[in-house]
């Protein structure tokens, strides 16, 4: 099925393109509280800036997953994917820093 085709669909289901939340009709896919509730744990000890950092990341991580329906499978094969990179990498050579590469992040 194509992007535009899904986006379509997303449509006609009552779903939106950022959060995948059901229409108001029906429960939410996801819970609308959790993003907020994965930000509030960080710990007391983060420094303002970090937890800019951080909370900029966990809303976006979240909003893409629901975006793009990440099944768990999916998810997994991006985690092994880093583990694999973190395994691979020596005192000489950092595959995770090198996957940044493959983002188009380059230090």
């Amino acid at each position: 099925m194509s992007l535009q085709a899904e986006k379509a669909e997303c449509v006609t289901k009552g779903t939106t393109e950022t959060n995948g939340a059901v229409g108001s009709d029906h429960d939410p896919q996801y819970d609308p509280t959790f993003t907020k509730m994965v930000i509030e744990s960080m710990g007391p000890n983060a420094t303002p800036r970090f937890r800019e950092i951080m909370t900029s990341l966990i809303k976006h991580t979240h909003d893409f997953a629901r975006e793009v329906n990440l099944t768990v499978d999916e998810w997994m094969q991006g985690v092994d994917f880093m583990n694999e990179a973190g395994k691979m990498t020596t005192a000489r050579r950092d595959e995770v820093q090198l996957v940044s590469d493959v983002f188009g992040l380059s230090s």
